[in-house]
């Protein structure tokens, strides 16, 4: 430990630590932009200064010294700080209104605390050029962008891939893919952890808002709804009710209050993707492989196994993802339920992703002509749908699901956290070969936030080895270690985002201090783990719903019709 004056208070703190780090320790608030502790993102903004020892510094790079004395609050620091964030303004299009980002904008809470003006303002007439809206999932907006590469900086911490960089571009440092393609036709995956790290608005989920409004005021849609396992446990920071809050039983009843049909759950997809998987994976095991058997739920470790490792294609699980298996039900089992015209019904889903809208509008996702998913939201555009129709979200009373394709169960509803996926098909995996009612259904070796988890499970007298890799840089890793050279394992998960979906692309911006501070991963998956426990149900093949529908309907799983229906092949 070593001593220094900050603000003329005489402090301790750890030697090597930097000025900003200590500052914060001290509840003294320094501005920052492109810092971003977790993505190691520093010193490209400019905007963090103080003085240090009677010199103006970064204080995210500075690194305090036995003896230093320090002031954040001087005349000069104040007046360099704002002349930095009025240089930004001027590259910068700040019209606040229609912006998507105004209620949680870092940059303007720089604006308004510096109280900056822009030298000369920049209000484009014509965004086109700026406008990079090619993608299926993406759209980045160049107007908006103040180069502070954090997307930059998350997309190579939490993917390696690098597919959004500074570029040059009509002789501009600008940020996109390597020779400015689309995002969808570089090797990007889509994941979103881009859009999320973004402090501003440059970089967004490609809007299928106005196609749901279309729909839901169209009298001949019948327009169904159902929310992902992880969007129930982010909504609420969207209305000041913190993390970990669970509003599962509010979000019923705001997509009721928007004028939704019918009220689903993408968890009783997730149940139905366990059935296939599962069944799947019992299916390897009596063939002898092909061996390691992946997950497939998540689009964006499909992209990543189609650009980067095309030859483990063939070990996916044909399953398809709870969103298209789910999407496919609406189209054969629910019509043939209630008399309606397939044509007639519109599914609509809500994620935490941006890949998934990619998903949704692939080629092959069609069932009878008919798209399985006809839009998808993420979790923010149905929070700005909520209040743009001025629904007081806090204070709605909870309400219930629909039957029919409403009803879940535990395993389906820990799919949004990193490692429910795999503790979901081992729970019904193991039933199934064992043909026994098992008690012990909780899998918690599989379960946190490290990056590589392995476990070797007992199914019918005999022990197979799965693992479960939180985030696509981990996936990388895991190759390069050469560990599936070296052991045989039977079962993997992948997720791309880390944390799984509750920290998908489409969920709730957190600021970067509050990144820092906050587990907000695991507060996030501590509302799909309490709920597991509190259900009457926690396997999928117990869910009487999912149970009525493969005897009357789609058949044993991964036979006959579900095979046809409920299963897909990708291809490089």
């Amino acid at each position: 430990m070593i001593t220094l004056v900050l603000n003329g208070k005489e402090v301790q703190a750890n030697e090597g630590t930097t000025v900003l780090e200590v500052a914060r320790e001290n509840n003294v608030d320094i501005p920052t932009l492109c810092y971003l502790k977790d993505c190691g993102n520093f010193g490209k903004c400019g905007v963090c200064l103080a003085e240090v020892d009677g010199k103006i510094l970064a204080s995210c790079v500075a690194k305090v010294k036995d003896g230093m004395v320090i002031n954040t609050n001087t005349e000069e620091v104040n007046e360099r700080i704002k002349k930095r964030v009025s240089m930004l303004l001027d590259k910068h299009e700040f019209k606040c209104g229609p912006c998507p980002r105004r209620e949680n904008c870092e940059f303007l809470k720089l604006v308004i605390k510096t109280k900056a003006r822009a030298n000369k303002p920049f209000l484009p007439q014509d965004k086109t050029p700026y406008i990079e809206d090619r993608s299926n999932a993406i759209v980045l907006d160049r107007s908006k962008c103040v180069l502070c590469g954090r997307c930059v900086a998350a997309c190579k911490k939490y993917t390696q891939t690098e597919s959004i960089k500074f570029i040059k571009k009509d002789g501009q440092r600008v940020v996109g893919t390597e020779n400015d393609v689309s995002f969808d036709d570089s090797n990007c995956l889509l994941c979103g952890q881009c859009v999320i790290a973004c402090p501003v608005a440059a970089l967004k989920e490609k809007s299928h808002t106005e196609k749901v409004k279309a729909a839901l005021a169209d009298p001949k849609k019948h327009v169904v709804v159902a929310m992902a396992p992880a969007v129930r446990t982010a909504m609420g920071e969207l209305f000041n009710m913190g993390f970990g809050k669970d509003v599962t039983g509010k979000l019923y009843t705001a997509l009721r209050t928007l004028g939704f049909d019918k009220i689903f759950d993408i968890n009783f997809g997730a149940d139905m993707t366990i059935m296939e998987e599962a069944t799947e994976l019992l299916q390897r095991v009596k063939n002898n492989g092909p061996f390691p058997m992946f997950t497939s739920c998540c689009p964006a470790w499909v992209r990543l196994a189609q650009n980067y490792y095309p030859d483990l294609l063939k070990n996916l699980s044909s399953a398809k993802s709870p969103q298209q298996i789910f999407g496919t039900a609406t189209k054969t089992y629910y019509p043939s339920i209630t008399g309606i015209n397939p044509e007639d019904v519109y599914t609509v889903t809500i994620m935490p992703c941006n890949d998934k809208k990619y998903e949704a509008d692939l080629e092959a996702m069609e069932v009878n002509g008919l798209r399985q998913i006809d839009a998808v939201l993420t979790t923010r555009e149905l929070a700005k749908m909520i209040k743009d129709a001025k629904i007081k979200f806090a204070e709605l009373e909870d309400s219930e699901h629909d039957p029919a394709m409403g009803e879940y169960s535990g395993a389906g509803v820990i799919f949004g956290a990193t490692g429910g996926v795999m503790e979901a098909a081992l729970r019904t995996a193991k039933d199934f070969a064992e043909n026994a009612e098992l008690e012990n259904v909780e899998y918690t070796q599989v379960r946190g936030l490290e990056g590589i988890k392995e476990a070797t499970v007992e199914i019918a007298g005999n022990n197979y080895n799965v693992a479960v890799i939180n985030g696509a840089a981990n996936f990388f890793e895991f190759m390069k270690s050469g560990k599936m050279d070296e052991k045989q394992y039977h079962f993997i998960e992948v997720m791309a985002c880390p944390g799984g979906c509750v920290n998908g692309g489409g969920q709730p911006h957190v600021n970067a201090e509050t990144r820092s501070a906050v587990d907000y991963r695991t507060l996030r998956a501590s509302v799909l783990y309490n709920q597991d426990k509190n259900l009457p149900k926690r396997k999928s093949h117990k869910n009487p719903a999912i149970v009525k529908m493969y005897e009357s309907y789609f058949g044993k799983p991964g036979e006959g019709l579900a095979h046809k229906l409920l299963h897909h092949v990708y291809e490089k």
